[in-house]
């Protein structure tokens, strides 16, 4: 049996659009998997364990990254473990499923490099100040928040030329994005 595709879609931490066009991937080719992360945080309201993510204790998180469990893991700055178990990636890719992943730029990498026919894809925008510009409009951070986010992006965009492929997501027109993800997807046959 062939084995299936992993894509990973990454880019700056906040305002280029990820979970849109991630959306819209799994809304527009329902054949594609895209397994959970696993996390140490607490749920948040309306959140559902084994639904949106799987939450387990930080003692069961760092026990699983001793077994090699993981396919990457990554302690973020509110101090909590997220991760992607490598069991159930493994097992629809040799089923020949395809998979889709979104992760942060660290974990995109360390995805790249436990499985190196992973195609990762950074996302980008047009611009510093249309990135700004988007954090601003989403109205969920505080001054200092907003800095904080541009300051870790400031330190994510160097990576960018690690990826396999770059895709700018234009502010409001996140569809060109998706068609140029798609004739990505659609060169790996």
């Amino acid at each position: 049996m062939k084995k299936g595709k992993l894509l990973v879609i990454s880019g700056l931490s906040a305002g280029v659009g990820k979970d849109t066009i991630l959306k819209m991937f799994l809304e527009a080719h329902p054949d594609w998997e895209h397994p959970i992360s696993t996390t140490t945080r607490q749920p948040r309201p309306g959140e559902q364990n084994g639904v949106q993510m799987n939450f387990v204790d930080k003692a069961t998180f760092e026990s699983w990254q001793k077994e090699g469990k993981f396919l990457e893991s990554i302690l973020v700055d509110n101090n909590q473990w997220y991760g992607t178990l490598r069991a159930p990636v493994e097992e629809l890719l040799d089923r020949g499923k395809n998979v889709i992943l979104r992760k942060d730029v660290r974990g995109a990498l360390l995805i790249k490099e436990a499985l190196p026919s992973a195609i990762i894809v950074f996302i980008d925008i047009e611009s510093w100040e249309a990135l700004e510009q988007r954090i601003r409009d989403r109205g969920t951070e505080d001054e200092p928040a907003i800095r904080r986010k541009l300051d870790l992006a400031k330190t994510e965009l160097p990576y960018r030329k690690d990826f396999d492929s770059v895709i700018i997501n234009p502010t409001g027109h996140p569809e060109k994005a998706l068609k140029e993800l798609e004739h990505i997807v659609g060169s790996l046959d």
